[in-house]
Formats: structure tokens, C-alpha cells, sequence
């Protein structure tokens, strides 16, 4: 079987793994790469989360009278995926439920994630289909890693003017403070920004969000309207910014570790289909 697979037109080039359905790289015709690496910083390129985003508390969850594991970001982005669908641009790889996943989440699931290349744009899909006879609660996100070097000459540039504060995480888990870090429709970037952590947003009015090289004509639109959450996040003095939309988040540190109560969890009733799409732009 194929480690990865390749998508490409005229303009870019595009490289997703098998494993976790991950997107590992995206190149131009001058053979810039926008995807960080997977450096010694982070070994992870773009991973894709689900059926959590972010931490549980004590990394478990209770359903139905009884506890789950369940690691952080959840199963899929460390699973082999299989191709249900590829062509020249476009490719579908599917995600069901194994022995493996059921002793953390005991749902049975269709998990799609889809990519289809157009132009200078590559459309990320997540697709779950819930498989049996109750309401399964799912949650996933994308965590996308765009190459940022130095992170300093980098700013955030949002659709819109934003007021939010951004959560802060107290280890791993959402707590209770909040921190002022857009002024008007921008973040400047610094090498210390993310010293403690992801910047975390909730109900932005913007429909997109752009990393943008304040020296070149670097830069990378994400789309946000379909997703109610926003992630941000890079290890301190690294050469990336990820720009992550969640449908989901992180346990706060006050959660009763009940995942029908999770804040961000969907409840996805039986036989149904919960779609949602994201694209990335990239231009140099």
C-alpha cells in the first residue's frame, strides 16, 4: 500500500499520508512548501482530530455509566486510513471503527476525510456518518501547520474586526482566564506568543483568517465560517503557525468528564451524516 498519495494541477503540488489522512505537504511551481515539515520542534505535519479535539480530563470520558480512554486529539490522526476515492485532484480516505477504537469510543462510525485541489486552493472535508440505533457525540477539527520562518515577521490578519479575548489553557485543559490579543482585525506574531500554549477562540464573526509574511507576498487563507471554533497555536520558538477550526474543544478544567456535556460536542443522531469543509489558499 502507498505511504501517501499525491494530488496536482497546474499550480500546486499536494502530498497526504496515509496514516491519519494527513496532509504533509503543499508545493507551487517554484517549489516553495508551505507545510511545515515535521521537524525536530513537532513531528506532526497537519493532523487530523477526532472523535475529540483537544484534552479529556485525566485523558477519559464517561458514557452511559462507564469511563473510556481516550488520548489527546484523539485516535485518528495515529490510524491508516483507506482510499475510498482518488483522482488527480481529488481523494477520499475512510476511517471506520476497528477493535482498537471501540475500547475508546464504542460508536460505530464512518469517518471520510476528503481533499480536493483547485487552482491555488486545496478544500479539506470531514464527513462522520453515525452507524448506530443512538446519538453519537463527535467532535473533530483540523490542525494544519504552516511553515512561518522566523515566526516574528508573521501576523494574523482576520476577515473582520474581532473584540474576543482568547482562552488560555491551564496545562492541557480550557481554564478560566482570558487574554486580550487582537487589535482590530490582527495578531503580530512574536517569538513568545505561544509560551503558554494554543490561543483559543470562540464565536468569531470572521469568515477566514490569513498568516501573513509582513516582508514578501507569503501568505495562507484559511476558511472558518462553517467551523465555531479557532485554534492557534505553535511550540515556542518554532518555524510554524498552525491555524486550526475546530468543531469541538478541549475539557475545561471544570468539566464532570461527562461527554454528553462536553462543551463543542455534536450530537449526531442515528443514520445521519455531519458535514464540514475548510479551505486553505496559498500564495507566494
Amino acid at each position: 500500500m502507498n505511504d501517501f498519495f499525491i494530488l496536482k494541477n497546474d499550480t500546486l503540488e499536494v502530498k497526504i499520508l496515509r496514516k491519519g489522512a494527513e496532509l504533509c505537504s503543499v508545493k507551487n511551481s517554484n517549489d516553495f512548501e508551505f507545510i511545515w515539515q515535521a521537524g525536530e520542534a513537532w513531528r506532526r505535519y497537519a493532523p487530523n482530530l477526532f472523535p475529540v479535539v483537544g484534552s479529556l480530563l485525566d485523558y477519559e470520558y464517561e458514557y452511559e455509566g462507564n469511563m473510556y480512554p481516550l488520548e489527546h486529539h484523539g485516535f485518528a490522526r495515529d490510524l491508516d486510513f483507506d482510499v475510498y476515492f482518488i483522482n488527480d485532484n481529488k481523494i477520499s480516505l475512510l476511517l471506520k471503527q476497528n477493535e482498537h477504537t471501540l475500547k475508546r469510543y464504542p460508536f460505530d462510525f464512518e469517518l471520510y476525510i476528503d481533499y480536493e485541489l483547485e487552482n491555488n486552493s486545496l478544500k479539506q472535508t470531514f464527513k462522520v456518518i453515525n452507524n448506530n440505533t443512538k446519538e453519537m457525540p463527535v467532535s473533530f477539527g483540523g490542525h494544519p501547520a504552516f511553515a512561518a520562518q522566523p515566526v516574528h515577521e508573521y501576523q494574523i490578519h482576520f476577515s473582520q474586526k474581532e473584540t474576543n479575548l482568547s482562552n488560555r489553557l491551564e496545562g492541557p485543559y480550557i481554564g478560566e482566564r482570558m487574554i486580550e490579543v487582537i487589535q482590530g482585525n490582527t495578531i503580530q506574531l512574536t517569538n513568545d506568543i505561544f509560551n503558554e500554549d494554543a490561543l483559543i477562540f470562540q464565536s468569531l464573526k470572521s469568515n477566514f483568517v490569513e498568516l501573513v509574511h509582513m516582508h514578501s507576498n507569503h501568505k495562507v487563507r484559511v476558511s472558518l465560517d462553517e467551523f465555531p471554533y479557532l485554534g492557534i497555536w505553535s511550540k515556542p520558538q518554532a518555524d510554524y503557525v498552525c491555524i486550526e477550526p475546530w468543531q469541538g474543544l478541549a475539557d475545561f478544567v471544570n468539566h464532570n468528564k461527562k461527554i454528553l456535556d462536553k462543551k463543542g460536542i455534536y450530537m449526531l443522531t442515528p443514520s445521519t451524516t455531519l458535514c464540514k469543509s475548510f479551505t486553505m489558499e496559498f500564495f507566494q
